[in-house]
C-alpha cells in the first residue's frame, strides 16, 4: 500500500546490500515522460494497469539481481503481474510485503496528492489487496517505526539491514558462537506481551545471543486469563516487529503445544504450522519445531527456512526418558533428519541421570558430521545439565515474570557454577598505553565482569614503550584479552600472530584477542584488531543510511579508520583534507578501493562539487587552531 513507507525502506535496504534501489513508479514516468497521475487521468486505470505489468516484466528481466525494486501496491490487482511475483518469489528471490498499520497509512494518504485517487475508500482497496499481498510476497517486513507505542527504538537503518541481509543470505543475523567449543545461550521471554519487558530489555538480556519468544506464551488482552489460546497471526507479528525495535538479537520462536510443556493447544497443530510459517516469513532466525508435528508441515517448513535455522525439539516431562534408552536415540534421529540443531529435553529424578546425558551428549558429538545439541534434564536435580550444557542454553533473569521450565538458571548463575567446577578461568584483561592512569575502562569492565558472573579482572597496564613488561603479558596463560591505546596501536603490531582485515587496512590495532590455534586445542594465537571505525560507523548509521557524499578531516590512524567505515557504508565519494596535503594523498593512496578525492582547502566549499552529507573530524581538540 502507498504510505507504507516503500521509498525508505527500499532505499534503505539497498544501501545495506550494496543494491541499486528502483523506484518502479518513478522509472514508469521516466519511460513514458508523463507522471503516474497524468497517465491515469488521461487513460483510466485498465490502460495504467496494463503498462504497469509489462514495467514490471522489464524490472524483474533486466534488473532481477543486485537490485531492490519497489513497486507500487497496486502491481497486484493484475493476474498477470501476481503471477510474475510469485514465480520470481519462487525462482529467484525474496519479495517482501511492507505493512504499515491502516490508521497510519491512511493518515498518510490522506494529505498525500501526488498520486491519482483510488476511487473508493482506502480501508476498502487495503482488505481487497491484503489477501493477494499474501500471496504474493515470501516475506514480510512489518513497519512499526516511527510509532511511539512500542518504547525506544534501536535504530531503523539497523533492523532494515538485519533484516534484508538475514532473507537475501547476504549475512544471515545468526548467533557466531553456536559452534563445537563454545557456549551460547537464549533468554526465555515469558511475558503475555513482549512490550512488557521494554524497560528493562536491556538489563535481562545481559549475557544472551538470542531471544526466546515462547508464542505459546502470548495473550492480547483478551485473552490474559485464558489457559489455553491461539494468538492471532496479526499480533504475533505485532509482537515479533516491537521486540525489533528494541533488540537486534537473533530470536528464537517457540510454539510450546502442552504435551511438551507448554500452553498451545495440543488439538491445533494446523494453527501452529501457521504461525511457524509466519515466523520464517517475518525473517526470524531460529524457528522451534516439535518432531511430534506433522511430517507435511515439517517438510514444507524446511523448504522454506532460507537463512534460518531449525531447532527440532523433542520434551519429555515424565521423568521416564533415559539418556541411555531407544527413546532418546530414537527423537535424537528423527531431529537429525530436519532440524540444525537438535534438542532434547527430559526430567532429572537424580543427579545421576546428568551423567547418562553428559555421556549421551559426548557420544552424538563425535559423529561425523554432528550437529550442535541442546540437551537438558528439567528440575532442580537437573541444574547441573543447564550448566555443562554448550548450546544455547535457556536462561531466565530475576526481573522476568516467570522462568519458562523449572531448574531453568541465570547467565550470571551458570558462570558462577563454571567458574567453580574450573570451568571458567580466571583470566587478566588490560589496558596498555601511557597517559592511561584516569581510565576509566577498569571500572567499565569490571562493573560488567561482576554484573555477568564472570571472574575475571580488567587492569591497567601503563609504559612508555612495547617492552618486556607487555611482552610477559601476553604470553601469560591467564591473559584474556587487551586494549590498546597510544601510543602503541602501531608497535604492538609485531607482538602479533595475525591481524583483522580492519586492523590491516587501517594499519592500527585496538584490541588484542587470544583465539584457539585449532578447534578444541590448548595453544593460542593472538588477534589484532580495531574497532574504532565500528563505532564511526554506528554513529553516521543512526543518521543517515545512503551517503553521497563525505568528508573526513585530517590524516592521522583516526582518519584511517574513519574512511575505512564510509566505505563500508558504501560512501560513493570521499573527499579529503589535511593540513598537509602531501600526507592526505599518502592515505588516499592506502585505499585504492575507494574513490577518496584530496581537498587542499574547505574554508569554502569547491563549486560544482556536492556538499557532504557526513563530516568526520579526526582532529584532537588540542590541535585545532582558533579563529583570529
Amino acid at each position: 500500500m502507498r504510505g507504507s513507507g516503500k521509498t525508505y525502506v527500499g532505499r534503505a535496504a539497498a544501501a545495506a546490500l550494496s543494491f541499486t534501489c528502483v523506484d518502479a513508479d518513478d522509472y514508469f514516468e521516466e519511460k513514458l515522460n508523463i507522471g503516474v497521475r497524468e497517465y491515469v487521468h488521461e487513460n483510466g486505470w485498465p490502460a495504467f494497469r496494463a503498462t504497469e505489468t509489462e514495467i514490471l516484466k522489464e524490472l524483474l528481466k533486466e534488473k532481477a539481481t543486485n537490485h531492490v525494486i519497489s513497486l507500487g501496491g497496486g502491481i497486484v490487482e493484475t493476474p498477470e503481474a501476481r503471477d510474475l511475483l510469485k514465480e520470481y518469489a519462487t525462482k529467484f528471490g525474496p519479495v517482501v510485503h511492507l505493512s504499515r498499520s491502516l490508521d497510519e497509512v491512511v493518515k498518510y494518504l490522506l494529505e498525500e496528492t501526488a498520486r491519482p485517487a483510488y476511487g473508493e475508500t482506502i480501508e476498502d482497496v487495503f482488505r481487497r489487496r491484503e489477501p493477494w499481498f499474501a500471496e504474493c510476497s515470501s516475506h514480510d517486513f512489518i513497519n512499526h517505526f516511527g510509532q511511539g507505542a512500542f518504547g525506544k527504538s534501536k535504530g531503523t537503518t539497523e533492523e532494515i539491514a538485519r533484516f534484508f541481509k538475514h532473507i537475501t543470505g547476504q549475512r544471515p543475523n545468526l548467533a557466531t558462537n553456536v559452534a563445537y567449543g563454545l557456549r551460547s545461550y537464549f533468554l526465555s521471554l515469558t511475558y503475555p506481551d513482549v512490550t512488557q519487558a521494554f524497560s528493562v530489555i536491556d538489563e535481562i538480556s545481559e549475557g544472551a545471543d538470542a531471544l526466546e519468544l515462547r508464542v505459546d506464551l502470548l495473550r492480547a488482552a483478551e485473552g490474559y486469563n485464558k489457559p489455553e489460546v491461539i494468538p492471532s497471526k496479526a499480533f504475533v507479528a505485532d509482537q515479533v516487529a516491537a521486540l525489533r525495535r528494541v533488540s537486534l538479537l537473533p530470536i528464537v520462536f517457540t510454539v510450546r503445544s502442552v504435551s511438551q510443556g507448554g500452553s498451545f493447544p495440543d488439538k491445533a497443530p494446523e494453527a501452529a504450522f501457521e504461525l511457524l510459517k509466519l515466523a520464517l516469513r517475518l525473517g526470524v532466525e531460529y524457528v522451534d519445531v516439535e518432531v511430534t508435528l506433522p511430517e507435511k508441515y515439517i517438510r514444507e517448513l524446511v523448504s522454506r527456512k532460507g537463512s534460518s535455522k531449525i531447532i527440532a525439539s523433542f520434551h519429555d516431562w515424565s521423568g521416564k526418558l533415559t539418556w541411555n534408552g531407544p527413546i532418546v536415540k530414537e527423537q535424537y534421529e528423527l531431529a537429525n533428519r530436519f532440524g540444525d540443531i537438535i534438542k532434547i529435553i527430559g526430567k532429572a529424578n537424580t543427579v545421576q541421570d546428568n551423567f547418562q546425558l553428559y555421556d549421551f551428549v559426548t557420544k552424538v558429538n563425535s559423529l561425523p558430521s554432528s550437529k550442535p545439541i541442546i540437551a537438558l534434564n528439567m528440575g532442580v536435580e537437573g541444574q547441573m545439565s543447564r550448566i555443562l550444557n554448550s548450546t544455547f542454553s535457556p536462561i531466565t533473569h530475576p526481573l522476568l515474570p516467570v522462568k519458562a521450565a523449572p531448574g531453568q538458571l541465570s547467565f550470571k548463575q551458570i558462570q558462577d557454577a563454571l567458574h567453580l567446577l574450573g570451568l571458567l578461568p580466571a583470566r587478566r584483561f588490560y589496558l596498555f598505553g601511557t597517559p592511561i592512569a584516569h581510565s576509566m575502562s577498569p571500572t567499565l569492565h569490571n562493573t560488567a565482569f561482576e554484573v555477568l558472573g564472570l571472574p575475571h579482572k580488567y587492569e591497567l597496564l601503563e609504559t612508555a614503550d612495547v617492552g618486556e613488561d607487555i611482552k610477559a603479558v601476553i604470553t601469560s596463560p591467564d591473559f584474556g584479552g587487551a586494549s590498546v591505546t597510544i601510543p602503541h596501536k602501531l608497535d604492538v603490531i609485531p607482538l602479533l600472530d595475525e591481524l583483522s582485515p580492519a586492523a590491516e587496512a587501517i594499519g592500527a590495532v585496538n584490541t588484542i584477542i587470544p583465539k584457539p590455534a585449532s578447534v578444541g586445542g590448548n595453544t593460542w594465537k593472538l588477534l589484532g584488531d580495531n574497532t574504532d571505525w565500528l563505532g564511526i560507523r554506528d554513529s553516521i548509521n543512526e543518521h543517515v543510511t545512503d551517503i553521497d557524499t563525505a568528508l573526513v578531516i585530517g590524516a592521522g590512524g583516526t582518519s584511517r579508520a574513519a574512511i575505512y567505515a564510509l566505505h563500508a557504508l558504501n560512501a560513493k565519494v570521499i573527499y579529503l583534507h589535511n593540513r598537509t596535503t602531501d600526507k592526505a594523498r599518502d592515505l588516499a593512496a592506502a585505499f585504492p578501493n575507494a574513490r577518496i578525492e584530496v581537498l587542499a582547502a574547505i574554508e569554502q566549499w569547491p563549486l560544482g562539487i556536492s556538499p557532504p552529507s557526513v563530516i568526520v573530524s579526526t582532529v584532537p581538540a588540542t590541535a585545532q587552531t582558533p579563529a583570529a
